[in-house]
């Protein structure tokens, strides 16, 4: 057994002594060794390339309001023409009085009873005077319906005009060439006082 331990033990010490033997020479070449650090550090950039998209057009549905229905179409009304007694051939309108109508001749047809109605009412002439001086105006009248529908003279009275003294006399002529439907009641016509009308008078009309 001693014959095998002794060459093990050889061994073992020149391994040993090689293995100090390198030790040593790695320790004595850390001294000479420089270490380039510069090439040694790598930076590396990365980059992605993101390629242009075109812009995206986003389109909305837009809901289609419901349609209207059309409206109802219109009704003819007939013309009612009435026959009878109680027929009245009435014109209600403004006539002017230079126009040559004859007012005096009125049909205001059979009696109905019922509350007056104006029938003619007769555009005053412009006074040569205020025209001549540019001056406008106004009068306000108040008279009487007659039984009969006419407008007595007498009954005309101004109660307000502005500027005084150009137009009353014209308003005057005018209101005396109404003519009305009367007051009917129980087929009777009756008076009525206190109807008030205004003339207006404007360059423009006359």
């Amino acid at each position: 057994m001693n014959v095998r331990i002794a060459p093990a033990l050889g061994l073992a010490g020149v391994v040993t002594f090689a293995l100090f033997y390198i030790m040593q020479a790695l320790v004595a070449q850390d001294d000479e060794i420089v270490l380039d650090e510069a090439a040694q550090i790598r930076f590396v950039d990365v980059v992605e390339d993101i390629e242009d998209q075109p812009p995206q057009r986003l389109e909305r549905q837009v809901e289609k309001p419901p349609e209207v229905e059309a409206p109802p179409p219109e009704i003819d009304t007939p013309d009612v023409q009435v026959d009878g007694p109680n027929q009245l051939n009435l014109s209600i309108g403004r006539a002017n009085s230079g126009a040559g109508v004859n007012l005096d001749s009125i049909d205001l047809g059979p009696s109905q009873d019922g509350d007056y109605l104006p029938l003619v009412r007769v555009q005053p002439q412009f006074p040569r005077r205020a025209a001549e001086r540019g001056i406008e105006g106004y009068v306000v009248v108040e008279l009487t319906v007659a039984a009969d529908g006419t407008v007595p003279t007498d009954s005309i009275v101004i109660i307000e005009a502005d500027p005084k003294g150009y137009f009353e006399r014209a308003a005057r002529k005018a209101a005396a060439k109404f003519k009305y439907k009367p007051k009917v009641v129980n087929g009777v016509g009756q008076e009525v006082t206190g109807v008030k009308y205004r003339f207006s008078f404007n360059l423009a009309d006359s």
